[in-house]
């Protein structure tokens, strides 16, 4: 199991968000330190602009040859995918281009996307289809890090417990937590299959929740009558954390079985905690009584598509699981554990990995927990987000002392509207797309690079 040190500072998401205690992968926290502000960059796009424009980063070297890459070896970045690099099934022009030049001098990279409910392969496929690229070329594989990768490095102790798994397709997900090491993993479908009367609506077990297992080692989701017993049977049900893996597909059922989970006495699927609305206890009680943790993979509200409007994400489930817990507690807060970007254990896990990929790899191997393994001083985080991409890079304070700088593209989510100039979190710079960035981020560097030039070395 990896280990990866928190820098521990709050991120300020949500009152409701604890993101400041460490997660189950985690052994030890550090003092806390202010998030670091990134000065705002002016420079807009170099689409049209000179080499050595007065409004781009001075240049004072050339772009180096395949054999001279030193002078890159201390930089890497970290690429938003949905809307940075296409948008729906369609490749932003130059991308490839670009990612096939950075690959030719070596640079170490990854990509880090909110999207999740797939194996990473399966991403790494359909993003090589989507731009073009030869599944065989070394140029994506070993670098997705997906809103639930980071569970991959999660304790053995807390992947030996039984846990709900929801998302898009959630047997497709739990398969995948089942390559993790998450082996008693349950669904909402295995559930009504195991007791039609939890939900009392049409289930769709014969369409959507078609798909289902029998309970782990022979536990039954009815076997509580009484919900506020204390006698209950060895065989019942009990449900050590949820995992809310990626945007759901039936809202309805998910928020009704987190919910019971979060009303229950200790996980125990069919009983009341006697401490819900006690106003004695912190939050009136609520989430008091060893109810399971609530984790969600990322907090998204919109993504982009090729559709005109954004489209909701797994950001979006949360907000309405939200407004019925605050109306069924009347008002208290819901706890729960943020994974995917902003989150500090995302860019944590990020960070380890371009830190153990290192700067001279040889046919993409990765080094992993090499001692000479080259240090980063700055890492280029370029998405399309502000609210996850940007945030989560001008906050993230790694105890390396590694500079993280966002750039945003104007490919994806935000957009300059009359009553929105700029975005809410500021970036190092705004360009016009990823090519942009990667040619704004190497002038930073001192490197005499336009598009032209970058493009044709991937060409």
């Amino acid at each position: 199991m990896s280990r990866v040190v928190l820098c521990t500072r709050h991120l300020g998401l949500t009152a409701t968000t604890k993101l400041s205690q460490p997660a189950p992968s985690l052994i030890q926290q550090t003092g806390s330190r202010p998030p670091r502000h990134v000065p705002v960059r002016t420079f807009r796009s170099t689409s049209h602009l000179p080499e050595k424009s007065s409004h781009s980063p001075k240049a004072n070297t050339s772009w180096p040859s395949t054999s001279d890459t030193k002078s890159l070896s201390d930089i890497a970045f970290a690429f938003d995918i949905d809307g940075v690099l296409y948008r729906g099934g369609q490749g932003i022009p130059g991308a490839r281009e670009m990612l096939r030049s950075i690959r030719s001098k070596n640079m170490r990279y990854v990509f880090l996307t909110n999207g999740g409910g797939a194996h990473e392969d399966a991403k790494v496929a359909s993003l090589s289809k989507r731009l073009g690229l030869s599944i065989d070329e070394d140029v994506i594989r070993d670098r997705v890090i997906l809103s639930h990768t980071p569970m991959r490095g999660w304790a053995d102790e807390v992947k030996k417990q039984t846990v709900l798994i929801t998302g898009s397709h959630p047997e497709t997900a739990r398969k995948i937590a089942n390559e993790y090491g998450f082996e008693r993993a349950v669904t909402p479908a295995d559930l009504i299959h195991a007791n039609g009367d939890l939900y009392p609506f049409d289930n769709l077990k014969d369409t959507l929740h078609s798909e289902f297992r029998p309970l782990p080692d022979g536990k039954s989701a009815s076997a509580i009558k009484d919900p506020y017993s204390r006698s209950l049977a060895g065989n019942a049900l009990k449900i050590d954390q949820i995992l809310v893996w990626n945007d759901p597909r039936d809202w309805s059922l998910d928020i009704q079985v987190i919910h019971d989970l979060l009303v229950s006495h200790n996980g125990y699927l069919g009983t009341l905690s006697s401490r819900n609305g006690n106003r004695g206890l912190p939050n009136n009680g609520w989430q008091q009584d060893g109810q399971p943790e609530l984790w969600i993979s990322n907090l998204d509200l919109v993504w982009k598509t090729e559709y005109p409007v954004n489209r909701f994400g797994t950001g979006a489930f949360l907000e309405a699981l939200k407004g019925v817990w605050s109306a069924v507690t009347n008002g208290a807060e819901l706890h729960y554990n943020a994974l995917g970007k902003p989150s500090q254990f995302t860019y944590d896990y990020a960070h380890t990995r371009l830190l153990q990929y290192y700067s001279t790899m040889e046919g993409g191997r990765e080094v992993g927990g090499r001692k000479d393994a080259t240090p980063l001083r700055r890492v280029y985080m370029i998405g399309d987000n502000p609210e996850s991409d940007i945030r989560g890079a001008n906050e993230y304070c790694p105890e390396d002392g590694t500079e993280w700088v966002s750039i945003l593209v104007r490919t994806g989510v935000w957009t300059e509207t009359e009553t929105e100039r700029e975005p809410r979190y500021k970036p190092g710079a705004i360009v016009d797309d990823v090519v942009d960035g990667i040619v704004w981020a190497l002038r930073n560097e001192g490197v005499d690079v336009d598009r032209k030039t970058l493009l044709a070395g991937g060409a």
